[in-house]
């Protein structure tokens, strides 16, 4: 046998799963404030809202929260403009009268920082336009994640945490791969890992582009092939120290 397969026997799998350990929790972590901020939401849109919230602060960061606000009709309206945080019985709520010119649209932006959080780590942002006369009404929503590595903005830990998941996927499953190929061995133990991988990659995609319907899906179906590799590593690892 190769004198590199025992080393790789390890490396390779380790690596895969640092990576798909790190992208499930990054894209957990968003759903689980998506869904947050979509729960009991005291306003009704008949449409959506525009909007541009960071992912992710540090928290001693201020962030940017921008709306933009439409007049699709062709006469001038006054519509009420809400920007709600974290819906809690204190809440601080910004209410804010627009003019709009005749099918005009304007960004309209706020701020955010660590004195917002909610559950420790996340700050729920919906921003609601009132109807007017027959201009509709409008709601926005955002999560923003509040957590840093230490010494980086909340940005640089996004981007180092992303890295890290697609590095140790494609470094790893790669490795893992070669193994199997170096050994003849293309059981369902590969193809399953491929699955995996792909799917964390998907989920983390996902969650960034704030499409928390599908991040749903693809965590839920990695969290249900991790036990099928879980159980496959464990025999694989009896059966490489005979």
């Amino acid at each position: 046998m190769n004198a590199q397969l025992p080393r790789l026997a390890w490396l390779g799998p380790l690596l895969f799963t640092v990576g798909v350990l790190v992208g499930l929790s990054l894209s957990a972590v968003i759903l689980w404030g998506e869904i947050e901020v979509r729960l009991d939401v005291p306003y009704q849109g008949s449409t959506g809202l525009q909007m541009k919230c960071p992912l992710m602060l540090s928290p001693a960061e201020t962030g940017n929260i921008e709306a933009v606000i439409v007049n699709s009709t062709v006469e001038e309206v006054k519509p009420v403009i809400i920007m709600d945080i974290n819906r809690a019985k204190d809440r601080p709520v910004i209410t804010q009268t627009a003019l709009l010119s005749p099918k005009e649209t304007r960004p309209l932006a706020w701020n955010v920082d660590g004195s917002n959080v909610i559950f420790d780590r996340l700050i729920l942002v919906n921003v609601y336009q009132s109807p007017y006369r027959d201009n509709p009404s409008r709601l926005g929503s955002c999560s923003i994640l509040s957590f840093s590595l230490p010494g980086l903005t909340g940005t640089q830990t996004l981007i180092l945490l992303l890295a890290c998941s697609l590095v140790g996927i494609l470094l790893g499953g790669g490795l893992w791969l070669y193994r199997h190929w170096q050994q003849g061995d293309w059981s369902g133990m590969p193809q399953v890992g491929v699955v995996l991988g792909v799917l964390t990659i998907a989920a983390v995609l996902s969650s960034v582009a704030r499409l928390w319907g599908l991040t749903l899906v693809f965590d839920t179906l990695i969290v249900l092939l991790a036990g099928v590799l879980i159980t496959e590593f464990g025999s694989f690892t009896r059966r490489d120290k005979t």
